[in-house]
């Protein structure tokens, strides 16, 4: 009897077992049930801190970027203990937390408002037990609609710091096609506090053009290491941004020149070259965004790896922004080729390769329209992007053949041929894409051509 009818203490230890407090961390610096990898040492902690800290104060003293930014990375690097000094099972809630209040700083409370007012009914539809193809079709109803109503005062090309739909869709655009993406393919539901840090990262609130984070990747890398390590390779991210936007300081600064004055081959040569580098501004941001979700333990693989040193087109489109390289990847070329998979395998290759850069054109006119107001379309813009894609195109042929053209045997690699013939494809893939953006830059194909007679003497 006394087995089957427990006495009052033990209905009280169920109690207590189910709701029970947390304790406080053991000598470790562990909270109950929490991951090795959250494990905290101070020492360590601060010494991060000091670095953020030297960091931050060569960020003042050089005013890179924007206000808005500076004021956003202090706030980040200011609430960074909060977030260390959490529970485990804290940490996302407080992260979603911060980058409220961080996007209420940058953009006010109005604007902060309406976007995560709008976020969250986007999310809350996306989330729903309703059919993938309704959702969509909500979601695509909804995009349609605030394009119609855009307004007055999200247009032109400061829209692309403040307003509401720039902001709204800055956080929006991309992510919901990888999100809605994720949904159609997934097993359960997505627990809430990803879903809602996905969306609300933090650096977006002063980055209108960020990196098509992939949802997946994302989840995947929160806390996969020792936060120690995670946060000194943000550290190192976030140092590496910063060298780019100080490039691109003294290039736009003291090297550029406006295409008017381009009267001989060397002014020539100057405009075209530095023209280019000034993606070192982007490549700069994107490393500053990823670096600072490191610190907040999202281990996230690099945004660009030494794409001024590609070797080939493809090389090239792999090096270059290589989250909207997997974002295509996933959306657009892996679905096409398995459509096609019954075609010869070079032409499935061409028409997925075809599809994915007429998608890139038509998603950065997207872009364009959203954050500045205006459709990206022109005729610059198509021909940098088809005679881009018909390069890869072809050196996609050239690699599924085996020819090996543009790899390296590493056991004749260290040969003063091979290493001179892979400088050759460096320096004309280099020319090759500096050419091809500057026609991009361009407000007419006349005006390019025009620039390029006066620079060439014709």
């Amino acid at each position: 009897m006394s087995i089957l009818i427990r006495p009052p203490r033990d209905r009280r230890a169920i109690l207590h077992r189910r709701f029970r407090p947390l304790r406080r961390p053991d000598r470790k610096g562990l909270w109950d049930g929490e991951p090795e990898n959250s494990r905290r040492r101070p020492l360590a902690f601060l010494a991060i801190l000091a670095e953020l800290g030297l960091l931050l104060a060569v960020f003042d003293a050089y005013r890179l970027e924007t206000r808005a930014f500076r004021m956003l990375a202090l706030f980040s690097v200011a609430a960074l203990p909060i977030h260390y000094l959490a529970p485990f099972r804290w940490k996302k809630p407080v992260f979603v937390g911060l980058s409220i209040v961080g996007l209420t700083m940058v953009q006010g409370p109005v604007t902060a408002m309406a976007v995560v007012t709008a976020g969250l009914g986007l999310i809350l539809v996306a989330v729903s037990p309703l059919r993938w193809s309704i959702r969509v079709g909500v979601i695509a109803a909804a995009t349609a609609w605030l394009a119609v109503h855009r307004p007055d005062g999200d247009t032109g090309p400061e829209a692309v710091s403040s307003g509401f739909v720039p902001v709204l869709a800055s956080l929006f655009m991309f992510r919901m096609i990888v999100f809605l993406y994720e949904r159609k393919h997934a097993k359960g539901p997505e627990p809430l506090a990803d879903v809602l840090g996905y969306f609300f990262l933090m650096p977006n609130a002063a980055f209108p053009h960020f990196p098509v984070i992939d949802f997946r990747t994302y989840q995947r890398g929160y806390f996969s290491a020792e936060i120690h390590e995670i946060q000194r390779t943000g550290v190192a991210i976030i140092a590496r941004g910063m060298l780019h936007l100080l490039a691109y300081r003294a290039i736009d600064r003291l090297l550029m020149i406006a295409p008017e004055a381009v009267v001989n081959p060397i002014s020539l040569a100057r405009y075209v070259v530095c023209n280019y580098l000034l993606y070192l501004r982007v490549s700069g941001q994107f490393h500053m965004a990823c670096g600072m979700l490191h610190l907040y333990g999202f281990r996230l693989p690099e945004t660009h790896h030494h794409y001024l040193l590609a070797s080939s087109f493809t090389d090239y489109w792999r090096r270059i922004n290589i989250y909207w390289k997997d974002f295509m990847i996933r959306v657009v070329f892996n679905p096409v080729v398995f459509r096609l998979k019954r075609w010869p395998r070079p032409l499935a290759l061409a028409a997925a390769t075809t599809s994915v850069f007429l998608a890139t054109w038509l998603l950065h006119a997207y872009q364009s329209f959203w954050l500045r107001g205006a459709w990206g379309f022109s005729g610059p813009d198509a021909l940098f992007w088809g005679i881009l894609g018909g390069l890869v195109v072809v050196n996609v042929q050239i690699d599924a053949r085996g020819s090996g053209c543009g790899r390296i045997d590493r056991r004749t690699s260290r040969g003063i041929f091979q290493g001179a013939w892979h400088a050759l494809r460096v320096g004309v893939t280099l020319a090759t894409i500096t050419v091809l953006w500057s026609l991009w830059s361009s407000p007419s194909v006349a005006g390019w051509w025009a620039m390029y007679r006066r620079g060439l003497g014709y």
